[in-house]
């Protein structure tokens, strides 16, 4: 802990009120739910239980170590970065509207042109943990099974250290994020009929479920015998802290080569680091421009196309829904030409053709029970959920004659021939589907719209009210898609 930066203790009531928050998240942590509602009801009985957590521990708040904000940080990182032997000559780190931080061009690069080249050292990631809670992290088997997990902690021990290697990357780091976990009980509320409710549900009860388990764990840590580190975590570690972390984790990490050791045997495989500086970039379409080059032990990233001085350097994140961006990346991206929406289908057991569908279902390669995409225009239906629900509405001589077929795969496409009586029943199924799931929002399409054009909605709003529109825009050209097939 930093000169003069006396540790709070909580008083003995606060102790053992928080104590008993623990013990309560925990037990909802592991219980299992059946259904959307039970989901719901278990997050509002957590999010009230982290709440007062939150109240209790906010003696324990950790400022950040540096009286600068962001902005004031950027050239001690860069200082930072270069001394360390990154590269990134014609690139600087600027606030840019609507993004937040990004990486601007100081110079024309042409496309292909490497921008970035950071040294695997700058890196932070699982061959690098400290070594002080190394003994703590294989003692927690949730820790040592989950290495994203590995990594948060491992961060969150780095930011409660004042002479981390990795102080200036910390330094220049979000204070807050825009991931579920940050969401109030209201936010997420304007989730409700959204394909993306119940991931958001399920990704802040794990996090609360893995907070309390590490409290409860570090609350039990005998302070005899340990270490500063161990101490400081122990006085200083909170929920705050822990989401802070794990939100870092889950919108900056990237899989690399590590050489890790285990037991005195090193192995190279695939693992999460974050990576200073390149992670500044902010998300376009394109292509997978970043490499490790093994040669010179260093990522680097390519521009996706030319750019001009003054223009802002995107990197390509990967095919992603805006449903996966939300959740794992704290934000959304219009016209995301990647994105779906996953519709629930089964077969039933009860149906007496049950195992005639699933036969028919396994040799198109689609699953029996599971989430089918619709896709933005012009593909609207995906091919597996066209070739499902056709399956599902066809009668035993139907069945029986694609299950003989050498041309089955025909019923992944729109145009494939067959009888009318079931292509009605498949369009129809379909037009029924779209409308009921269109319905189950509280709030239309055309009154999404007018709300963008309304008062300001405060950051974390606006972005959940453009993932709405996005996924009933979808659902809205789905259908419109479909009723043509209806009547035609």
């Amino acid at each position: 802990m930093g000169k003069g930066q006396k540790a709070k203790k909580l008083p003995v009531n606060k102790r053992n009120e928080l104590a008993k928050c623990i013990d309560q998240i925990l037990s909802h942590g592991f219980k299992t739910t059946t259904n959307l509602s039970e989901q719901w009801s278990q997050y509002v009985e957590i999010r009230s239980l982290l709440d007062r957590v939150q109240s209790i521990e906010s003696d324990l708040k950790v400022k950040s170590s540096s009286s600068k904000n962001r902005v004031g940080c950027i050239e001690s990182f860069c200082n930072w970065a270069r001394d360390n032997g990154a590269h990134f000559d014609g690139v600087k780190i600027s606030e840019i509207p609507g993004y937040g931080m990004g990486l601007e061009a100081t110079k024309e690069f042409d496309e292909g042109a490497v921008f970035i080249s950071i040294p695997k050292k700058l890196l932070m990631g699982l061959d690098n943990v400290s070594t002080a809670i190394a003994p703590m992290m294989s003692e927690m088997p949730m820790i040592q099974s989950m290495s994203n997990i590995k990594l948060a902690f491992s961060l969150l021990v780095e930011k409660l250290n004042p002479n981390s290697f990795w102080k200036p990357y910390i330094d220049i780091l979000p204070e807050k994020y825009s991931t579920v976990m940050n969401f109030s009980s209201s936010e997420m509320q304007e989730l409700k009929g959204s394909s993306a409710l119940s991931s958001a549900l399920v990704q802040c009860k794990n996090i609360a479920r893995q907070y309390a388990f590490i409290r409860k764990y570090i609350d039990n840590i005998k302070e005899e015998g340990f270490d500063t580190t161990l101490l400081t975590l122990k006085e200083r570690f909170s929920f705050d802290l822990y989401c802070w972390a794990v939100s870092t984790v889950m919108t900056r990490q990237n899989l690399v080569p590590m050489h890790i050791t285990d037991k005195g045997e090193t192995q190279t495989h695939m693992s999460p680091a974050l990576i200073p500086l390149w992670d500044m970039a902010n998300h376009a379409h394109g292509k997978i421009t970043t490499i490790y080059n093994a040669e010179s032990d260093c990522i680097e990233s390519s521009v996706l196309g030319k750019c001009q001085r003054g223009e802002q350097i995107f990197i390509f994140y990967g095919p992603r829904s805006n449903a996966d961006f939300l959740i794992h990346n704290g934000f959304v991206y219009p016209k995301n030409e990647h994105d779906t929406v996953p519709i629930r289908l089964g077969l039933s057991s009860m149906d007496q053709l049950v195992n005639e569908r699933s036969e028919l279902l396994k040799a198109l390669g689609i699953v029996v029970s599971g989430e089918l995409n619709l896709l933005p225009a012009p593909q609207f239906i995906s091919p597996e959920l066209l070739g499902f629900v056709r399956v599902f509405n066809m009668n035993k001589e139907q069945l029986d004659h694609w299950l003989s077929s050498d041309k089955a795969t025909d019923l992944l496409h729109a145009d494939c021939a067959l009888e009318t009586a079931l292509e009605i029943k498949t369009w129809k199924f379909l037009e029924t589907r779209l409308t009921l799931l269109l319905r189950s929002f509280p709030t239309t399409l055309e009154e999404d719209l007018a709300l963008q054009s309304g008062p300001k909605l405060g950051h974390i709003r606006n972005i959940l009210l453009q993932f709405r529109i996005g996924e009933k825009q979808i659902l809205r050209d789905a259908l419109e898609y479909v009723q043509q097939r209806v009547k035609s």
